[in-house]
């Protein structure tokens, strides 16, 4: 949870430098518990001179910025390709559990577990910020 309360404080920091008018579209009440339940110890700040892509953020805090931009700024279109995103996202992760390495599993040796290497994919909200991202850089 300490995790979430640092992340809460750098999403409360970065919200400082949205436009107001996408600032009002996120209710009050989520914004309270973001202030109510960060870590009063931590200190974030935005480093101006660096591109949002490199400012130092947690996980947590890419994850909690991805769910606002899709519940309260994404267009129509922008939510059905996160929806659309985030259903091959799953698909893709129910597969890779059900795979199953057959030569590992006859080996001969049965006390040597190898696992199926693990496909590594950006999560859907990465490509979805590099998508915003290309599309700020159009502009």
């Amino acid at each position: 949870m300490n995790n979430y309360a640092r992340a809460y404080v750098e999403v409360l920091e970065i919200l400082k430098y949205i436009p107001e008018n996408d600032l009002k579209k996120i209710p009050s009440k989520i914004v309270d518990t973001l202030k109510k339940n960060a870590d009063k110890g931590y200190v974030y700040k935005v480093n101006k001179e660096l591109p949002f892509e490199k400012q130092n953020l947690m996980e947590e805090t890419k994850d909690i910025l991805a769910v606002l931009f899709r519940d309260y700024w994404a267009t129509d279109y922008q939510k059905q390709q996160i929806i659309m995103h985030e259903k091959a996202e799953n698909m893709e992760e129910e597969k890779n559990k059900i795979k199953i390495n057959y030569e590992d599993v006859f080996k001969k040796n049965k006390e040597e577990t190898v696992l199926p290497a693990k496909k590594e994919n950006k999560k859907w909200y990465e490509k979805f910020l590099e998508f915003i991202k290309s599309i700020f850089k159009k502009n």
